[in-house]
């Protein structure tokens, strides 16, 4: 486990994904902190290579790292390193050539750890590109900083396009990893506790989980994990995650990408086909929700409580998935998630945790925000009938709302 510096800290809060090289236990050593979707350290923790890259353009040092958790389309995660704290953070590392990894998820919270180990050759090239620390970049981000991400985006691959990026050297290097050890991951709540471990076999599980303890914030007490539903003399799960608050409803399937059973090895057709499955089953599951919201049946909470949710007010029904992929035909999901809308009245989504974050982020934890913003994002695809939509924390400009940019 490590906890960032509040400098680190506040970068990890505001990043969909980075990575930093940072002191580590008071200075005896460096570590290398990497936020990575959890698709990608679950690939991680079932044996998929890593590597690390760096380039240089002038004084600017960029830093990256290949996790190959897709044959055909492994993730590239980069950054513009600007701090002189890990210019000599990285600098000593080349010279160590052994240095801890620390692994965050989208929620900014640590997962998994291990050992890396580099080539004494493979360490040189690096320090070469490296130069004398003292001349690299510190300072902010400007917009030559930004030229010089792209460039080095653009030289790791050049099919990615980038207005006026240029070729730059780059060093791309493999690593030797020890296996990955997990953390147990409490999260507390004022009715209830869950934990967290990301190798546990139960995947969907622990993803159930992952969205509970991100909304028990936002809804301390009106959130519950599994709600049934009366029908006749039975009772059934009513969706997977409930939340509700004076204006509204929240009913959230969660999908997730089974990556430690599936493997790694499955490339972007099989997964996104594989991932399109899961969603329209969550689909039809929530229209069937919104109806026993809707017709008035009986909802308790796992411990046979009856739960008194709005019911006259249009639900927000999300699916939530592990990734949203950009490639591939999703006319058929934007169709059915079209219709459950026009058949139900309700509000429906179709968000990744990196996404519902964000969203959670821009609401400032708040449950009228949350509903705001999830509404002004249904109007976006209404608009554009496209389901890849994202957010942006905006500035904060003094107003109430909203404060999350969506495009």
């Amino acid at each position: 486990m490590h906890l960032p510096s509040d400098r680190v800290y506040r970068e990890m809060r505001s990043e969909e994904a980075s990575l930093w090289y940072v002191p580590a236990n008071g200075g005896e050593e460096i570590a290398l902190l990497i936020k990575a979707p959890s698709s990608s350290i679950k690939a991680l923790l079932a044996g998929c290579p890593l590597r690390l890259v760096f380039g240089r353009n002038g004084t600017h040092l960029t830093t990256g790292v290949r996790i190959l958790d897709m044959p055909d389309a492994p993730i590239f995660i980069s950054g513009m390193q600007r701090e002189a704290e890990e210019h000599q953070a990285l600098s000593r590392a080349l010279q160590e050539r052994c240095l801890p990894v620390f692994l965050f998820n989208e929620m900014d919270v640590c997962l998994a750890w291990t050992n890396l180990d580099l080539m004494e050759s493979d360490s040189t090239q690096v320090a070469e590109v490296l130069g004398r620390v003292e001349d690299l970049y510190v300072g902010a981000f400007t917009p030559e900083c930004s030229h010089s991400l792209d460039c080095f985006c653009y030289s790791v691959d050049n099919t990615l396009t980038y207005p006026e990026a240029t070729t730059i050297s780059v060093v791309n290097i493999p690593t030797t990893l020890e296996p990955w050890r997990t953390n147990d991951v409490f999260f507390i709540g004022f009715r209830g506790h869950h934990t967290i471990t990301l190798d546990h076999p139960d995947e969907g599980e622990m993803f159930e989980r992952a969205v509970w303890a991100s909304l028990e914030s936002v809804f301390p007490l009106t959130l519950h994990k599994n709600p049934q539903v009366r029908i006749g003399k039975k009772t059934r799960e009513l969706t997977d995650v409930l939340a509700f608050y004076e204006y509204g409803s929240f009913l959230i399937e969660a999908k997730d990408l089974s990556v430690l059973h599936a493997g790694f090895e499955r490339d972007q057709e099989r997964r996104t086909k594989g991932v399109q499955k899961q969603i329209k089953k969550a689909i039809a599951q929530l229209v069937g929700a919104s109806r026993g919201l809707t017709s008035g049946k009986t909802i308790f909470s796992v411990d046979g409580t009856e739960l008194n949710l709005i019911r006259d007010k249009p639900a927000h029904c999300i699916v939530l998935i592990t990734e949203l992929m950009h490639w591939g035909e999703w006319g058929e999901v934007e169709t059915q998630l079209a219709e459950a809308m026009g058949s139900t009245g309700d509000f429906f989504h179709l968000l990744d945790l990196r996404e519902f974050i964000i969203l959670l982020k821009g609401s400032s934890g708040k449950a009228p925000l949350l509903d705001y913003n999830l509404m002004e994002r249904c109007k976006i695809f209404a608009q554009n009938g496209s389901v890849h939509i994202r957010g942006r924390i905006a500035p904060n400009r003094g107003k109430e709302l909203p404060d999350c940019d969506l495009e």
